[in-house]
């Protein structure tokens, strides 16, 4: 471990009770920030980095992800490992007792304009982003705050380790449909709030992280005065954009939980895509997908300095990144606890194809970035 890290590690547990304090008793005003710079109280392990804030960089958001564009979005692996892949390690069934953890903390899901959609929360959705000419798509989930603003995700799904350099221009559309459709808006990233870990070390334990959005709009197509369709002077269909309000009053957020146990029963969604090792593509990535199970499993990976993982069997890959885990989720309401987020693919039978999908675990550093994304405020 480099001589940073360690130091991080060593006033990890010093810093986190005097930051859980100071932000459970106080709402800072929004300040700006610039990349790699923090602002009393975020501790220094904290990063918050700007996305579109200006109301120029926001509209230019929305103008660039047309309808053909967010279809011809590919789905986004995981970056380039250090080291060649391991296997995840089963060590049986786990509770957490890392010193940085303190006490549960139980934040309620909320409700919204339309939770359930066939059977599938409609919070869950995809997030899409632009790595140099490149385009791809992760997975996400609407978490509760109080500004009824917020997205968690995968880390990996938000920040270019490879660039290091957050992605550009990061949209959340919860809901996504195979038929493309946006009827509960798409969201412009704000504020991306991760792990100094992960962004400075790329250490998987940290591979999380939570977004501000603004106001959602959704493209509806423009109508002459006949009713018809209107096309541009290349045949193109002309569309308008529509503001639908903040994100959590139409689909609702999730809950959040952090330091629980591990044999819990576990939804995981997502929207696969990539193939598997052995070529075959089984899934799309046009559909929400889910699998349900016990997290039994702890997951180690010294390559990617993976200690502390989570994991269970799931045939997940590519596209499913950031996707949530919630646990006691009811199916009636799409409510749930978020406890993880997709983060790596494993194919521990070494046969070719992905049996596993973990999660790193949500500690108390976690609870602290998240509650540090609640006081962001984007109108």
């Amino acid at each position: 471990m480099s001589p940073r890290a360690k130091r991080l590690a060593a006033t990890l547990a010093g810093m986190l009770a005097a930051t859980v304090a100071a932000v459970l008793t106080a709402t800072p005003a929004p300040a700006a920030v610039v990349p790699g710079t923090r602002s009393a109280p975020v501790p220094d392990w904290v990063m918050t980095v700007p996305l579109a804030q200006r109301d120029a960089d926001v509209r230019r958001v929305m103008d660039y992800w047309t309808p053909d564009r967010l279809k011809a979005a590919s789905s986004y692996a995981t970056p380039a490992r250090r080291a060649p892949q391991t296997s995840p390690s089963p060590t049986g069934t786990t509770t957490s007792t890392s010193a940085d953890t303190g006490r549960p903390t139980t934040v309620q899901p909320t409700r919204g304009r339309a939770q359930v959609k066939n059977g599938l929360p409609t919070s869950v959705g995809k997030v899409f982003f632009r790595i140099g000419n490149r385009h791809y798509f992760c997975s996400a989930t609407a978490v509760h705050s109080p500004n009824r603003n917020l997205v968690a995700t995968a880390a990996h799904c938000a920040y270019d380790v490879q660039q290091m350099k957050p992605v550009e221009d990061w949209i959340f559309i919860p809901g996504y449909t195979s038929d493309g459709r946006t009827e509960w808006g798409i969201y412009v990233g704000h504020t991306l709030n991760l792990h100094d870990n992960f962004a400075g070390l790329v250490d998987w334990d940290y591979d999380y992280a939570f977004v501000t959005v603004h106001r959602g709009f959704t493209w509806e197509p423009e109508k002459d005065a006949k009713g018809n369709p209107k096309r541009d002077a290349k045949g193109n269909p002309v569309y308008r954009r529509v503001d639908v309000g903040r994100l959590e009053d139409n689909v609702g957020g999730q809950g959040f939980l952090w330091d629980q146990p591990r044999n819990v029963v576990t939804h995981a969604f997502g929207y696969p895509a990539g193939e598997q090792p052995d070529g075959t593509r089984p899934f799309d990535g046009t559909s929400m997908r889910w699998c349900v199970t016990r997290t039994r499993i702890r997951v180690t990976a010294p390559n990617l300095l993976l200690n502390r993982g989570l994991a269970f069997p799931c045939m997940f890959t590519a596209g499913a990144s950031g996707g949530p885990w919630l646990v006691r989720y009811n199916s009636t309401t799409g409510n749930g606890y978020l406890n993880g987020v997709n983060s790596r693919t494993w194919d521990r039978n070494a046969d070719r194809r992905y049996d596993h999908i973990s999660s790193p675990s949500f500690t108390k550093s976690t609870y602290v970035i998240y509650k540090i994304a609640t006081t962001q405020r984007t109108g």
